[in-house]
C-alpha cells in the first residue's frame, strides 16, 4: 500500500516534470545537461513519510445454513408432508362471494360473539370498523376460507390454496378473539 503510493507520487512528479519541460522547451533554450540533472534530482529526492494504513477489522465468519433448503426460485412441492392429502379439493367458483371474502384474512379481527340458542356467531371487524356476523359455513379471506367451527375464543376455518402442481390443498387457519386494550375507552 505504502509502496504503491510512493510509485504514484514518483509517476506524478515525472509527469509534472515532463509537462514543464514540454511547456518551456519552445520558449527557452535549455541544455540537455540541465534536463538530465532535473530528472536525476527528482529521482534522488527522498520520499515523504506516509502514515501506516489502518489495520483491517476482523470479521466474524458466516456460515450459510440454508444450503439444504428449497431454493425460492423452484416450484413448491406438490404437498407438504405434515398436511393431509385431500383429493378433490377445489374452490367453488360458481357461488356468490360473501362480503368478507374481498379482504385479506390478516385485515380481519374477531371482536366478540353472539350466542343464539346452541349456535355461536362470531363478530368480525373489517379495517373500516364495520362488524359482520359469521357462523359455521360462512366464507372469509382471499383464499376461499370456510368457517368450520366458532368458539368463544376464536374461529377455525379451512382455506383452499394452490398446491403448486395445478391442484389445491386445504390449510387450517384460526382467528383468535382480539384482546381489549386496558387503556381503551
Amino acid at each position: 500500500m505504502v509502496l504503491s503510493k510512493w510509485v504514484a507520487r514518483v509517476v506524478a512528479q515525472i509527469s509534472f516534470a515532463g509537462a514543464m519541460l514540454s511547456a518551456t522547451a519552445c520558449s527557452q533554450q535549455t541544455s540537455r545537461e540541465e534536463l538530465e540533472m532535473f530528472i536525476k534530482g527528482t529521482f534522488e529526492r527522498a520520499p515523504q513519510h506516509l502514515d501506516e494504513a489502518p489495520e483491517a477489522p476482523v470479521l466474524k465468519r458466516f456460515v450459510y445454513s440454508a444450503a439444504g433448503l428449497r431454493s425460492p426460485f423452484e416450484r413448491p412441492p406438490a404437498h407438504d408432508a405434515s398436511l393431509p392429502i385431500v383429493t378433490g379439493v377445489a374452490p367453488d367458483f360458481s357461488r356468490t362471494k360473501e362480503a368478507l371474502e374481498s379482504l385479506s384474512f390478516s385485515d380481519l379481527s374477531m371482536v366478540g360473539f353472539l350466542s343464539l340458542g346452541d349456535e355461536l356467531l362470531a363478530l368480525i371487524e373489517n379495517p373500516e370498523g364495520e362488524i359482520f356476523r359469521v357462523g359455521v359455513g360462512s366464507y372469509m379471506g382471499l383464499n376461499h376460507g370456510r368457517v368450520w367451527r366458532v368458539r368463544r375464543e376464536g374461529i377455525d376455518l379451512l382455506e383452499i390454496v394452490p398446491s403448486g402442481d395445478d391442484g389445491w390443498i386445504e390449510l387450517p387457519q384460526g382467528l383468535m378473539m382480539r384482546q381489549r386494550d386496558a387503556y381503551a375507552r
